[in-house]
Order: structure tokens, then sequence, then C-alpha cells
């Protein structure tokens, strides 16, 4: 099983995550990523914060993001970047 594991590094993990293909390649591959964010807490917590940032990012471009807010949200942002 450790094989398994060590199939896919954590930065293939994450280069896959940012490029948007966790969906991508064969059964065999999505199920060893998956296996390795069973096993890998930084890696799930990297793809849960790139999708809280897509997700804020998408809100402030379509204007959903009340002007008083804006401020709040990119210091959040960046602190959450940094840690």
């Amino acid at each position: 099983m450790e094989g398994w594991f060590n199939a896919l590094s954590c930065r293939e993990v994450s280069r896959r995550v940012a490029a948007g293909l966790l969906e991508d390649g064969s059964a065999g591959e999505r199920l060893l990523l998956r296996l390795h964010f069973l096993l890998c807490s930084h890696c799930r917590r990297f793809a849960r914060e790139l999708r809280a940032l897509g997700a804020a990012a998408r809100a402030w471009a379509a204007g959903l993001v009340a002007p008083e807010r804006q401020a709040e949200l990119e210091r959040r942002l960046i602190e959450r970047l940094r840690s």
C-alpha cells in the first residue's frame, strides 16, 4: 500500500489541483489521487483553500461583495495565503 501512496507526490497532487485536473486521467490515477487525499491532510487543506480562494475571487469579480466588506475580505484572503 505504501508504494501506491508514493505513486503521486504532494507536488504532483498540488499541480493537478491548481490546474483543475482532479477528474482527468485513468480510473487508476483518479483512485490514487483519492487515496492520496485520504492520507495527506496537507493536500486536502491546499485543495480546500484553493476552492475558497476561487469562490471569493468569482464573487468579487461578479460584484457580489459589498464595497464595505471588500477590505476585510482582502485582508482575510491575504492572511490565509500567508499561513
